[in-house]
């Protein structure tokens, strides 16, 4: 991590006056019996799987951390503070940090991947998530591909989104274009233009043009915007 204009040393003695867990403490001692740098012990919660405790200390940590600013990154990444990718980013395992994350590229999450913003933000060119992976923030993007009963949990923001194979998003959608080839939207949409070929909006819809084919539905009510808006 790069991070370090700021450094907290945790200890074993504050880990126990904040009721760390059994595991973590044991993973803690072995690794860093005189204590550690918080960065550096998030760091190798990352590189050894520590999911569990890298959240725990990402949420305890104090917020004394400056944005961390990385060029690429594959991999978990704990972060207590915002964090700036200027190129891509994947996982296929956890990104969990305190802040919000930007990614001026590809954002890419599968194989049960997770990526968390304490923030409730998540911003990128372009999302591709896949194989039930899913992010937990408000997102926004350039361009989102979703398949494999990936997810997204919360609002949506994008140019274009495309759902696959069961993927959903479980909250409100606002986008140009939205094709869908099964796959779901639980919350209200405001689109431009919706292909919706075998999927489900759940929600209300408000649209210039719906093609619902192949049993794609709207549970909703639907509203057509007038011409002008576009002006």
């Amino acid at each position: 991590m790069e991070a370090k204009k700021e450094e907290f040393i945790v200890t074993e003695k504050w880990l126990k006056e904040r009721k760390a867990c059994k595991d973590g403490l044991q993973a803690f001692k072995q690794h860093f019996p005189n204590g550690g740098e918080a960065l550096e012990v998030l760091k190798r919660c990352g590189e050894l799987n520590y999911m569990d405790f890298g959240e725990w200390l990402v949420d305890h940590l104090p917020p004394i951390y400056p944005p961390l600013v990385l060029s690429t990154f594959v991999g978990n990444l704990f972060y207590p503070g915002d964090v700036h990718i200027k190129g891509d980013i994947s996982t296929q395992g956890l990104i969990y940090i305190k802040g919000s994350l930007k990614v001026d590229r590809k954002l890419t999450v599968n194989k049960y991947g997770i990526v968390y913003s304490y923030k409730n933000c998540v911003n990128a060119d372009e999302i591709d998530i896949s194989e039930y992976a899913r992010i937990s923030s408000n997102t926004k993007a350039n361009s989102i591909s979703m398949s494999n009963c990936a997810f997204i949990i919360r609002d949506t923001v994008a140019n274009s989104i495309s759902l696959r194979d069961s993927a959903e998003i479980i909250k409100n959608v606002i986008a140009k274009v939205i094709n869908f080839k099964g796959g779901f939207i639980t919350g209200d949409v405001d689109a431009d233009e919706i292909i919706n070929d075998g999927g489900l909006i759940r929600g209300d819809v408000n649209t210039f043009t719906i093609e619902n084919i192949n049993g794609g539905g709207v549970k909703g009510k639907i509203t057509y915007k007038r011409s002008d808006e576009h002006k």
